[in-house]
Order: C-alpha cells, then sequence, then structure tokens
C-alpha cells in the first residue's frame, strides 16, 4: 500500500508533468502539449534534430507509460491506473527509462550535471513558481555542496519515489519543496 505521503508526491508529478492539458487523464495529446512547450521555451523549431530529439524522447516515455500502466487499453492513463504503475515492482524498466529522460530534459547543457538555472528554467516550463524551484534545488543539491550528475540524481529519485520521509531531500527532486 502506497503511504499517504508517497500518493501526494505521485499525484503532484501526475498533475505538474504528465496532465498537461488538465482533463484528468494522460494521454498521447498530454505528451506533444509537452513537447511544444519545451520547444517554445527552448527555441527548437519543427523539423530541427533538438525538435525531433525531444519529440522521440517525450513520445517513447508515453508509448512505455501506455505499456506499464494503461491495464484497461483505452489509450488513456487514469490516476488510479498511474499510482497502481508505481506500486508494482515488475515495472523498473518503464520508472528506469523515466528517471533517465527527466535527467536528460534538466541537464540542457549535456555536460553531465543539472545546475539551478537548468533545473529551474525546466520547472517553470511546466508552471512550477521560480522561487518555489529554487528553493528546491537549493534542497537537493545541499545548497550547491552536492553536484547533481546522473548517480545524485538517482538517489534522489529513489528517495522521491520510495521514502516515506518528509523530510528527505528527494522529495524536491521535482521543485518543491512539501508536501501536505
Amino acid at each position: 500500500m502506497v503511504s499517504e505521503l508517497r500518493k501526494n508526491k505521485l499525484n503532484y508529478v501526475f498533475d505538474t508533468f504528465f496532465d498537461v492539458n488538465k482533463d484528468g487523464s494522460i494521454e498521447q495529446n498530454d505528451f506533444e502539449l509537452a513537447i511544444e512547450n519545451i520547444a517554445k521555451i527552448r527555441g527548437y523549431k519543427a523539423g530541427d534534430a533538438q525538435y525531433k530529439d525531444v519529440s522521440e524522447r517525450f513520445l517513447n516515455i508515453w508509448d512505455k507509460l501506455r505499456v506499464f500502466a494503461d491495464t484497461n487499453k483505452d489509450n488513456k492513463v487514469t490516476r488510479e491506473e498511474w499510482l497502481t504503475l508505481w506500486n508494482q515492482p515488475l515495472n523498473e524498466e518503464w520508472k528506469q527509462l523515466y528517471m533517465n529522460f527527466m535527467f536528460r530534459l534538466q541537464d540542457t547543457s549535456g555536460d553531465g550535471s543539472i545546475d539551478e538555472g537548468e533545473f529551474t528554467n525546466v520547472c517553470q516550463t511546466f508552471g512550477i513558481n521560480g522561487d518555489e524551484s529554487k528553493k528546491a534545488f537549493a534542497k537537493i543539491s545541499s545548497d550547491g555542496k552536492v553536484d547533481i550528475d546522473i548517480k545524485a540524481y538517482e538517489g534522489l529519485w529513489k528517495d522521491y519515489f520510495g521514502s516515506d520521509d518528509a523530510a528527505s531531500a528527494g522529495n524536491s527532486i521535482f521543485g518543491k519543496t512539501a508536501f501536505p
């Protein structure tokens, strides 16, 4: 059973990063809207290599999400299906794919590390307040003392999705510093 804290964190990711059109479910259209938002902010144009790369990665996440979470095969992932996904150990392939995707999305410079500017930019793309995302980055980076490379990110990721510790730094990996 998923704790209330973990359920709140999972619902936050569902609402903020996946249900882009806010209709209560995740569909391909949500990914297409996210692609457009990322492309607009980064200055990518349809046909550009960067646009194609972002598009392919987003749609790959959608394809895998459907395979692992869309249990009734209606091409939608409901909140219930989403929560069930994260409670199933057999879905590690999708979880790893999503983690790597999010790291690459935030490491916009491609230098193997996420800095505050990259982190807050992606958070703001998804409607997260800039001040809140800066506080979240301070928390995950121990006020800039920890380099957020893939290894550190993976530890924070595991804390976010697996920990019931409300004080865990990993709880801030998606730009929010506290959960009710």
